[in-house]
């Protein structure tokens, strides 16, 4: 369910087929495209994929998910607010909501005139897009960020929401996707020294996730951090990002010169950094190998 010539994106999570098309109704003309999924994971998936810019949540999701949903949503992406709404919920359920980071409350069945109210209260909490901020010429963000993958999704939806957001549609998928690849290599590759046929393996066996646990584990390991500069350059006309990890490097060239057939194989080891130059071609490596630099144009 969409709204025409929309500029962000809300996220509808509810079982009920009925209230998403009503949220959708209430929200036509309002600028927003609306997205609806009916279950945490399908929604975690969605966010992942898309950014938004604004999460609805229904608290009563099966098997009582609604406050974990809420819990992982401000954990993974804590830029982006969370409305919560239910059908006569608890007092007690609500403050809870709101103590682990919802931005608001509505009670169902929503009335157009407080969804109104409750988005735009939202939206205030939204970070601004540096395009329509008048006289900024140049903005740069350094971030240093710890080791974790499970930070990642939120980090790459703060970055789109506050540099890249005046970009077309399918050019932010393409740069979501870029980040995405080059900050789960300087982490996991990088600074964790997990290579490629380790992970492989360790995926297959239902074993990553302890893989992770034991690398940051390690005082050789838990200590690096990955650093991320992103710049916003309004008359050079481009973004650029540089995202820095504190591993041992690797060729890089040895990987860059692989033939596109090999590259674009599934599973083939250094694919996403081939997917990623063919979308921004000036993706360039220090001679170390353990920083990495995109730049995209504005336009």
């Amino acid at each position: 369910m969409t709204t025409p010539e929309t500029s962000d994106q809300l996220l509808v999570v509810d079982s009920c087929t009925e209230t998403q098309a009503r949220i959708a109704q209430h929200l036509q003309g309002r600028g927003f495209a609306v997205v609806a999924t009916h279950d945490p994971v399908s929604a975690l998936a969605t966010i992942n994929a898309t950014a938004p810019s604004i999460v609805l949540t229904d608290l009563f999701l099966p098997d009582g998910a609604g406050l974990r949903l809420v819990k992982e949503l401000k954990s993974r992406h804590g830029p982006c607010p969370v409305i919560v709404m239910a059908r006569d919920a608890p007092e007690a359920m609500i403050l809870e909501a709101l103590r682990i980071g919802a931005a608001d409350y509505l009670h169902k069945p929503i009335t157009e005139e407080e969804l109104a109210h409750a988005v735009q209260r939202a939206r205030g909490l939204v970070p601004g897009d540096l395009a329509d901020l008048p006289g900024v010429c140049r903005s740069e963000y350094q971030l240093i960020v710890d080791s974790d993958p499970a930070h990642i999704p939120g980090i790459i939806s703060w970055l789109m929401k506050t540099t890249a957001s005046a970009l077309l549609p399918m050019r932010r998928l393409h740069l979501q996707g870029a980040l995405q690849e080059l900050l789960f290599n300087a982490i996991e590759h990088g600074n964790l020294e997990i290579f490629y046929q380790e992970k492989q393996e360790a995926l297959a066996e239902g074993h990553y996730e302890q893989l992770l646990t034991q690398r940051l584990a390690q005082a050789r390991l838990q200590e690096r951090r990955v650093t991320i500069h992103a710049l916003y350059d309004k008359s050079g006309n481009r973004l650029v990002y540089r995202i820095t990890d504190e591993g041992k490097g690797f060729k890089w060239r040895s990987l860059l010169m692989r033939s596109q057939e090999v590259c674009e194989s599934e599973g083939a080891n250094g694919r996403g950094i081939f997917l990623t130059r063919s979308f921004f071609p000036a993706l360039t490596y220090n001679e170390r190998g353990n920083e990495v630099t995109i730049t995209v144009p504005l336009e």
